[in-house]
């Protein structure tokens, strides 16, 4: 049995559904490296398809410390579909990584134009449960890691589900710790133990996995796409 892994970089689910979705009333919206999407504090008024670019999506607590969730690329959609508003919506943000080229849509018009396009509700509900099972896989195992195992789980699971089966990950330390919830110098230090044995190639913002056998032999086995025994 093939089980799906979980992700933290979404891309490439709705590139085929695009023509459909250019019949419902839309804009052409640009963000700069650094803009957000929308502003925190803010309801969330409008769905956005990417065409370029990447996005990360995080949490902004009280105390200005950011827990990224989740990355962005061309031919997903974000945030998915849904009419009820939630609180937690206020501390949410997403921030152009790169240069983003979006298709918005009003979130109401996009709500209501999934009911009579049956494919399009099936894949977002596939999207929304991709999102779900990353989001406890987080939660569950990520947290009761070491920061090491962490690291290698992230870096398989970013190499793994990349479309276009480039094992080169676009990413800052920075960004790694955000979303582990670590220090950024453990990241580094455990980047640098990787690239020692090889295992990595390390860039500017560029993560180059050399070994994918050799990485997947240190993540834990609810990141590998194996049953549990």
């Amino acid at each position: 049995m093939c089980y799906v892994l979980p992700k933290y970089y979404f891309s490439g689910e709705y590139e085929a559904l695009y023509p459909e979705l250019l019949t419902l009333k839309h804009t052409e919206e640009f963000f700069r490296k650094g803009e957000l999407l929308w502003n925190i504090g803010k309801p969330i008024t409008k769905v956005f398809y990417f065409c370029s670019g990447i996005a990360q999506t995080y949490v902004e607590h009280e105390d200005g410390h950011r827990k990224i969730l989740s990355f962005h690329g061309p031919g997903t959609i974000y945030p998915g579909v849904q009419k009820s508003h939630y609180k937690i919506e206020l501390s949410i943000a997403t921030q152009a990584l790169t240069d983003v080229v979006t298709t918005a849509f009003k979130r109401d018009d996009f709500y209501q134009f999934c009911f009579n396009h049956p494919e399009l509700m099936a894949q977002l509900i596939e999207h929304q449960s991709a999102y779900i099972n990353m989001l406890i896989y987080d939660a569950a195992h990520q947290r009761y890691n070491d920061t090491f195992l962490k690291l290698c789980n992230f870096l398989f699971l970013i190499a793994e589900n990349n479309i276009d089966g480039c094992r080169s990950v676009t990413i800052t330390q920075e960004n790694i710790a955000d979303t582990l919830g670590v220090g950024r110098n453990h990241v580094t230090k455990y980047l640098s133990r990787l690239r020692k044995e090889n295992i990595i190639q390390v860039k500017r913002s560029c993560i180059k996995i050399l070994d994918l056998d050799k990485l997947a032999a240190y993540c834990s086995l609810e990141t590998l796409d194996t049953p549990f025994l």
